[in-house]
């Protein structure tokens, strides 16, 4: 398992752990931590409670042992406590994706659910482009770069970003949309732990942001804007460019520290 898998595990134990003991979180008692309406099994007592400590196969082993797995890649929610749905964001390795690599088919899906009109985004998009190839930027720009095309536009992404973070994906909206995000960058010590919800989230995290177009992921294999013909080509062809030896088009969002 990769680091954000292995801090998926461990945090969800030790909410557990912290329900099992009669823990608060953010001065709430955790009286619940499940998922899919399944409550998550309490933590044999013979375990030691520094899970943090366990090597990879001994941390699934646990988990799975009281019903804990990864969540869906398109749960929004990835683990319940006391019923609500909490995201988890991991910042211990590598930053956070608030959007994975998607293609303007994704966007245009989101679009439509928050009522933006795309071709704002489009703007965007064509301005990161211009400053990409002037050599003003590069493929990772962040927010807090004076060059960066997106940090005047929170108007326009806001409601995008609120829609990927807590409730769907390019592929519509989730059975398991999220309430709150639970960021943290170390799983074992509830003092690193953030609770955001949906009027807040990106707003503390604007300034964070890094956004990219990228290659391979969230585009069609093998994909060539010259031969691609299926039905959604114009959409993916209007972000796509070739840079740096192949077609990138799907916009990845994330946050650092």
């Amino acid at each position: 398992m990769n680091a954000g898998e292995r801090d998926e595990l461990l945090i969800k134990l030790y909410l557990v752990s912290m329900r099992d003991s009669g823990s608060l979180l953010n001065g709430v008692l955790i009286k619940s931590v499940g998922f899919g309406g399944l409550e998550y099994l309490p933590i044999p007592s013979n375990v030691p409670k520094d899970f943090y400590l366990l090597n990879n196969a001994d941390l699934a082993d646990l988990a799975s042992t009281i019903g804990i797995s990864k969540a869906g890649v398109f749960d929004k929610s990835d683990v319940y406590i006391n019923g609500s749905g909490f995201s988890l964001k991991s910042f211990s390795a590598a930053p956070p994706a608030l959007v994975n690599h998607t293609a303007r088919p994704g966007f245009e899906t989101a679009c439509r659910f928050v009522g933006v009109d795309i071709r704002e985004l489009d703007k965007l998009v064509d301005s990161y482009w211009d400053l990409r190839f002037k050599g003003i930027i590069s493929e990772d720009v962040r927010n807090s770069d004076i060059n960066s095309p997106f940090k005047d536009a929170k108007n326009i992404l806001k409601p995008i970003l609120e829609y990927f973070l807590f409730i769907g994906s390019g592929r519509g909206p989730s059975n398991y949309s999220a309430d709150y995000i639970l960021d943290y960058s170390q799983p074992h010590n509830p003092s690193t732990w953030h609770i955001l919800d949906p009027s807040t989230a990106v707003d503390l995290v604007w300034d964070r942001l890094i956004f990219s177009l990228r290659a391979k992921k969230g585009m069609p294999s093998n994909y060539d804007k010259e031969t691609y013909c299926k039905p959604n080509a114009e959409s993916i062809g209007r972000w796509t460019q070739y840079h740096s030896g192949d077609y990138r088009g799907a916009l990845h969002i994330r946050a650092h520290k």
